[in-house]
């Protein structure tokens, strides 16, 4: 066999060129020989190629031209199969020079996302990395050739250790199709072929111990009325020689933790809403997980708590409830809860298994969830890495959001084995329950549909609640998105109708057999003129914005334009609207004899089949109705209370429609203020100026009572806030450069360990470019979000460096909780204000007085306290903050955003005397 890579000038092989080739011939683990050469490309070679792989003009300057080197390439790899990292990019651009037509390709990246199904990321260094390959991943060809060559064997090992019959189901299942890895897997099963294979029926996948016996049981006895909690007993519970100072090591009072503690058993015990503001190292997760779980148990009540993020809900439900469980010796039972498309559906996922995969992406969704079941895999996806909205896409066709699918289905049709059904009925036996903020306001207004009822709510990381309902409850629609549902659709030969003539045509009579085809072909004709009418209609937006840019070119940067009463009046517009009373009238027409199924053959339908291919049926007759709904109300019909734009995609000029809430805030009041007996909201920003009032205007949180407590940390001692007064506006063309020399000397004095956190992912690409040989000289790495590696993974990089300077937008702004020195400057680079032409902040702004004021300044203050408190995470921490925008000190607002950082050591002085002001203060 043979390992090949090349490494090019673009990702375009019809344009681009190849700047090296190496091939590694390989027996086993053996290697038997190597080929490598530098090719001359006969263009400049792009500075962030020369970035990314060290290949320089000089270097290629002798080097011969593709031309030469064919020959012997091919006389090299002969007719063997050809392993590679994503292997069709490098023979994309050697069958263009004529070579290796006819090689089977083995794609390495095939084989990963299946025997690797909980991996966090799939390219070729993270791998190496993962199966611990110490070959470096350094984006030169003979290196990453030798590296794909013994990721592949790793890999080929792996799939050796499958059970027989996973392995022959994948082998099956993949078999007429154009897909790359199933010739590795043949190559195995093959190699295992006097072992003998269990029969060819599609056995039902057993899912695992969580979905035996349910991990408890007991449903909750509500006390009626609630027994009161003593403010002064729970908060005993936190003094030294209580419970918890016996059980953490360590362990540290906190008056700060103790009083909001106090507060929140009081709102429980009496039934009122609180917002708590809790500063850095308050440590509030026990402030409020104490009396939330005292509460629950002693009245047999259930306490949901909200996150926005993945990563609170881990330390929750697997940290923090677990040893405060311990501590206090409670029999406290805690879940998480998801949407329903987060979890995986036995019936649709067997269905797939039965009808087989249509395509190489199906076949590797199919491998993928095979073998993760099989290594103990509980069907919910945030366990497995979904890689691309194609695998996404597959996904959502698997998953528990099926509207028709009831409990009562899913115990006859499975016995209760699906993983949304257990985790629901975990959630109705459960004193805690793990949310997330999206999941929270979206479940209350489409009337409780997934939560279990409750009276008593926590939201922590409250400042993003806005934000998260708002994006939960926004509508977004592309042409691809409704070609795929045509697909699926599809006609009495194919889809979803295909699959219904079929089974039908053994259940009825000729007569009602040709009544149903006579249907099915009615909405096969109304589906292919329908595709046509939303093709007329996309191109009319296409149009429209075209002429709002005034013909000019779309640059690197998405078009976003708004829907106005104005908007609508305009010429460009009546185009759009007249395209797409065409599609509507297509549209209805379709769905009216798609409702005609459905009271024929979905009322008692009793065969299991039938009744899955009528679920799928109702499933795109629902999301055509919503589009229907959402394009007309943007056309046409608008709702006062909503936002409305449309959007196009640089690259592939996708069109997208994207519907929004204007408020949320109302909604907060109707379905948790008014209806629930006690909320608390809790983050370390929910103030701006010492004050609630924005937060209470934003959320309509008028009844709430307000606790603010600081943080124990001693900023006076442990943190410099750097302000520089010399530096351009960002506005200023000599901006730029001033904020990449001041990155640069100030990483050379801190020894790097910095964060810099960018409001535009575009300045951040621009300065990491700027400032690499400079950093590179002084032995400083660089991570920059957006590189491909997660930002979990960018952190543990940084985290483990000697010397290192993390860039991050929005992302990094918080969350980032790096102790220690590994972490001993921000740097802010501008204030965190937001894009003024942003559909859904220039909608808002429009409903106040002043809006930037009102509006915009609290927004950015609340991020950029956010910022600021990346530093200082724990008491012995110290390090400096600095800020690259002199608005704070020029401009008249600069003063709110300095009154709403904790008191700490502040400085005013020039960039040039920045880098020694900060050694200093870390005694470097």
């Amino acid at each position: 066999m043979i390992a090949l890579d090349i490494e090019t000038t673009g990702l375009d092989f019809a344009r681009d060129a190849i700047l090296e080739i190496a091939a590694v011939r390989f027996n086993g683990r053996r290697v038997e020989d190597q080929w490598s050469s530098l090719i001359n490309p006969n263009r400049p070679i792009p500075g962030m190629i020369t970035q990314l792989t060290g290949i320089t003009n000089e270097m290629v300057r002798n080097a011969p031209p593709i031309k030469a080197v064919l020959q012997e390439l091919a006389d090299f790899v002969g007719d063997l199969p050809i392993v590679g990292h994503n292997v069709r990019f490098d023979l994309g651009f050697l069958r263009h020079q004529g070579l290796f037509v006819s090689n089977q390709p083995v794609d390495t990246y095939e084989l990963a996302a299946i025997l690797m199904p909980t991996a966090s990321r799939y390219n070729l260094g993270s791998l190496g990395q993962l199966l611990n390959i110490l070959i470096p991943n350094s984006h030169r060809a003979l290196d990453d050739a030798r590296l794909a060559h013994a990721v592949f064997i790793e890999l080929y090992e792996k799939a050796r250790q499958l059970p027989i019959e996973l392995l022959a189901e994948i082998v099956r299942q993949g078999a007429d199709l154009d897909w790359d890895g199933h010739w590795a897997f043949q190559q195995v099963l093959r190699e295992r072929s006097r072992q003998p294979i269990g029969p060819r029926r599609v056995a039902q996948t057993d899912y695992g111990a969580l979905f035996g016996t349910p991990w408890f049981d007991e449903p909750l006895t509500p006390r009626d009325p609630p027994q009161p909690l003593d403010p002064e007993e729970v908060a005993a519970l936190l003094e030294y020689g209580g419970p918890f100072a016996q059980y953490f090591e360590g362990y540290e009072y906190r008056p700060q933790q103790v009083e909001m503690l106090r507060h929140i058993t009081q709102a429980f015990s009496e039934g009122y809403h609180l917002l708590v503001e809790a500063g850095t190292g308050t440590g509030k997760s026990f402030a409020y997980l104490t009396p939330a779980a005292l509460w629950a148990v002693q009245n047999g009540l259930r306490v949901v708590i909200t996150t926005n993020t993945i990563a609170l809900q881990e330390q929750l439900i697997k940290k923090d409830i677990p040893d405060l469980a311990a501590a206090l010796n409670l029999n406290l039972r805690a879940t998480v809860l998801k949407g329903r498309s987060n979890y995986l559906c036995p019936r649709r996922f067997e269905a797939l298994r039965q009808r087989g995969p249509q395509n190489a992406e199906e076949a590797r969704i199919l491998g993928k969830i095979l073998v993760w079941l099989h290594e103990g895999g509980q069907g919910d996806r945030s366990e497995i890495n979904l890689n691309g909205p194609q695998e996404r896409q597959i996904w959502a066709s698997l998953s528990a959001d099926d509207e028709g699918c009831k409990a009562e289905v899913c115990i006859s049709r499975t016995g209760g084995a699906c993983p949304f059904y257990r985790a629901h009925q975990a959630a109705q036996n459960a004193h805690l329950l793990i949310v997330n903020h999206a999941l929270l306001l979206a479940d209350a207004v489409t009337g409780n549909r997934i939560l279990p009822d409750y009276q008593y709510l926590i939201v922590d990381e409250a400042h993003h609640i806005e934000d998260a309902s708002t994006n939960a409850l926004s509508y977004r629609i592309t042409q691809p998105d409704l070609q795929r549902l045509l697909r699926e659709l599809g006609s009495t030969s194919s889809g979803i109708l295909g699959r219904l003539f079929s089974i039908l045509r053994g259940m009825l009579r000729p007569s009602e057999l040709a009544a149903l085809e006579q249907i099915l072909s009615r909405i096969t004709d109304l589906a292919f003129r329908l595709d046509f009418d939303l093709q007329q209609f996309f191109r009319a937006i296409e149009e429209f914005l075209a002429a709002q840019r005034e013909g000019q070119p779309l640059g690197s940067y998405s078009q976003q334009e708004r829907i106005l009463p104005s908007t609508r009046n305009q010429p460009d517009w009546m185009t759009v609207e007249l395209q797409w009373e065409a599609a509507h009238e297509t549209l209805k027409l379709m769905l009216n004899p798609i409702a005609e199924l459905h009271k024929q053959f979905g009322e008692g339908a009793e065969d299991e089949e039938l009744q899955d291919v009528l679920n799928n049926l109702a499933t795109v007759q629902r999301q055509l109705s919503e589009a229907q709904s959402g394009i007309t109300a943007l056309v046409s019909e608008p709702d006062p209370n909503f936002i409305y734009w449309v959007e196009i995609q640089p690259n592939g000029g996708r069109v997208a429609i994207n519907i929004a809430p204007l408020h949320i805030g109302p909604l907060m009041e109707e379905y948790l203020w008014h209806q629930k007996t006690s909320v608390i909201l809790t983050s370390a920003t929910l103030t701006t100026s010492g004050e609630f009032d924005y937060l209470r205007n934003r959320l309509n949180a008028d009844e709430a009572d307000e606790l603010m407590v600081g943080s124990p940390f001693d900023y006076e001692t442990s943190a410099l806030l750097y302000l520089v007064n010399d530096i351009p506006e960002p506005n200023d063309s000599s901006y730029q450069r001033a904020v990449e020399q001041a990155l640069i000397q100030l990483s050379k004095a801190t020894q790097g360990r910095i964060l810099a956190l960018f409001t535009s992912y575009a300045q951040l690409k621009r300065t990491s470019s700027a400032i690499a040989p400079a950093m590179a000289d002084a032995g400083i790495e660089i991570y920059e979000q957006g590189e491909g590696a997660s930002a979990n993974l960018l952190l543990e990089n940084f985290r483990n460096a000697e010397k290192a300077i993390l860039l991050g937008t929005r992302a990094f702004w918080e969350g980032v909780d790096i102790a220690g020195e590994a972490l001993s400057v921000v740097v802010i680079v501008k204030l965190p204000f937001d894009v003024p032409s942003d559909p859904i902040i220039a909608a808002r702004s429009e409903t106040f007085d002043d809006p930037f004021n009102e509006y915009s300044i609290p927004e950015a203050i609340l991020r950029f306290r956010q910022g600021f408190g990346r530093l200082i995470r724990t008491q012995s921490d110290r390090g400096v903050v600095v800020v690259l925008d002199r608005r704070l000190l020029t401009k008249r607002y600069g003063q709110l955003f300095l009154e709403s950082l904790p008191e700490c050591r502040r400085k005013t002085g020039s960039l040039r005397d920045l880098p020694a002001t900060a050694a200093r203060w870390l005694n470097l």
